[in-house]
């Protein structure tokens, strides 16, 4: 027999590129979204002083009548505190070492592993955004003793599809008591796989479950304490922020329910999507407090309903009209707009809510005291991991930031939940 390729193999070479392609998704445009106002932080609490009631004692009157008792201007005092997102890296010596030079490694594995990790902590900070600061996952559908758990409500959010858009294999989760907020015993496992439909994860041992069992992430298979889980420890987000009290009531200290100018207008249960839909809301806005609306967020599948609305009214063009051009700018995720105002998508958004915010004048405002840092208050980035006997020869990196999201003025925008007739198309990003 000649020689042929499986006959020669021993003398063959691999041929590598010279790159590494990148398979996760880095865009955060949520976060972009909320470049308004930034403010340093320190001390117990950000407190400001809010007017949230009028004197009601004017009245018309007649010659020699009663008129009204004495009113009082109505003042409520808003205090806002600081949540941390951290993350950290674990390298042994050989993995640093050996991976120094381009003739030994694609890359250095030191400064892969810390880079990346920044933007890892990015991906989880807009998830955050996208909720209301709980840290929950998802909810338990129906509970059951089983390694396989049914979810819904991704980031807590109701809607009864893609359960687990928010969970990764690999990670720790804890089972929340809805009513107490405490951990369900003995309830920490490890994420093994979630399904590509989106409604169940598969865990590394059965559990037994309860309906609408809040999913929060947890430190480690150790964790017995709701303080080591994420639990109400998140960033608040926008279903906070623009909220009627469904999520928040207690709004920084301020009860939405005694005080409702904290409250947004919500729309909950908005039905088939239309433009007099969206004007009803951008009304109550201008009525309520003022607002005016200059941006929409909304998910990719709420945008194609909105396109669908357009498509009858639309002439298709292009340089030749020969090959008319069918599409839009939402074709290459450019901006559609409702009268002149700029339609977000965000891949993270709840899957049925439209948000119409008033950006330039609803006062949202990061409060910050740790952007964003490699923990270096013992004088080094990198640390050995245990010391004595328990001693190894790796080493751990923290990254921490500290902050907290904010909107002064609820009032000015709007959500409309409940949004019906789309085709989901949601891709679990890692």
């Amino acid at each position: 027999m000649g020689a042929d390729t499986q006959m020669i193999d021993g003398i063959l070479k691999d041929y590598y590129e010279d790159f590494v392609a990148e398979q996760v998704n880095d865009r955060n445009p949520l976060k972009d979204l909320f470049r308004t106002e930034t403010k340093g932080f320190s001390g117990r609490e950000v407190v400001y002083t809010a007017h949230v009631s009028r004197n009601v004692s004017p009245m018309f009157v007649g010659e020699d009548g009663a008129f009204a008792d004495a009113g009082v201007q109505g003042h409520v005092q808003v205090r806002v505190g600081q949540k941390k997102l951290m993350a950290r890296v674990r390298m042994t010596y050989e993995a640093m070492k050996d991976s120094m030079s381009s003739e030994g490694a694609f890359k250095s594995a030191r400064r892969d592993e810390m880079d990346s990790l920044i933007k890892d902590i990015a991906r989880r900070e807009e998830y955050a955004l996208a909720t209301d600061g709980r840290g929950i996952l998802a909810l338990v559908t129906t509970g059951a003793n089983s390694i396989t758990q049914t979810l819904d409500a991704p980031g807590g959010i109701a809607h009864a599809s893609f359960g687990n858009r928010f969970i990764q294999p690999g990670m720790y989760i804890g089972f929340v008591n809805p009513a107490t907020g405490l951990l369900r015993s003995s309830s920490i496992r490890k994420v093994v796989s979630c399904s590509s439909a989106g409604s169940t994860i598969v865990i590394d041992s059965a559990f037994s479950s309860t309906t609408d069992d809040y999913i929060v992430q947890a430190a480690n298979s150790s964790v017995t304490d709701i303080l080591d889980t994420s639990y109400e420890q998140a960033f608040w987000g926008l279903m906070a922020l623009v909220d009627d009290g469904t999520y928040r009531d207690n709004y920084f200290g301020v009860s939405r329910t005694t005080w409702p100018v904290y409250k947004s207008y919500v729309k909950s249960s908005t039905g088939a999507l239309s433009t007099d839909i969206l004007q009803q809301t951008a009304d109550v806005v201008d009525q309520k407090l003022g607002g005016q609306i200059d941006v929409l967020v909304m998910h990719h599948s709420t945008r194609r309903l909105y396109l669908q609305l357009t498509e009858s009214d639309r002439r298709y063009s292009g340089a030749d009209l020969r090959k008319p051009d069918a599409g839009t700018a939402a074709f290459t995720q450019g901006d559609l707009s409702m009268g002149e105002v700029p339609i977000k998508t965000i891949r993270d958004f709840p899957l049925d809510v439209i948000m119409l915010l008033d950006k330039k004048n609803s006062g949202f405002v990061k409060y910050e005291s740790e952007k964003g840092k490699w923990v270096d208050e013992d004088g080094s980035v990198l640390v050995r991991v245990g010391t004595g006997s328990s001693g190894r020869d790796s080493f751990e990196a923290w990254y921490r930031m500290r902050k907290q999201y904010h909107c002064k003025y609820p009032g000015k925008s709007a959500l409309m939940a409940g949004v019906t007739g789309q085709s989901l198309i949601v891709v679990r990003g890692e």
